[in-house]
């Protein structure tokens, strides 16, 4: 089983997000996935929203998993954010979201990578989760809902 506490640094979590689109925030998220991934905030950003393009990530119930693949990128790398508010996620048919976990995936990484979707799947489909995540103060606190859970 995939354990997104091991993947997920407390520096990689944005509690009570007042981002005000998604565009704010995927810079927000690729800027702190920089350090981890090893590639440019940019190309991160770049990247998410060449996915996006494709169709939006948001998986309902207000979530988002937005992903790309970064061929270069040093580590499979997770970050996440929780909004003080909704925004709109995806194309103009997208939804609203709240809580969203965005993931740079490198070359050769594509099982692990499956795997943590499957598991953020899991977690999100629940909405006591969801209610705990969004409602995390701190950083610690989003953790120590997640470690709960595993």
């Amino acid at each position: 089983m995939c354990v997104v506490t091991d993947l997920l640094r407390i520096d990689n979590i944005l509690c009570r997000d007042d981002s005000s689109d998604s565009d704010i925030l995927i810079a927000r998220l690729a800027a702190r996935a920089e350090p981890v991934a090893g590639v440019p905030a940019s190309v991160i950003e770049t990247a998410v929203k060449e996915r996006e393009k494709l169709g939006t990530t948001a998986m309902g119930c207000g979530v988002a998993l937005p992903h790309c693949r970064i061929p270069n990128a040093r580590t499979l790398t997770l970050t996440a954010a929780t909004l003080v508010r909704p925004i709109l996620f995806g194309n103009s048919s997208g939804e609203n979201v709240y809580l969203v976990f965005l993931i740079v995936v490198p070359e050769g990484e594509n099982l692990r990578y499956l795997k943590l979707l499957s598991r953020l799947s899991v977690l999100c489909s629940d909405r006591g989760i969801r209610e705990r995540l969004a409602a995390a103060e701190t950083p610690l606190d989003f953790i120590s809902v997640l470690k709960e859970t595993s």
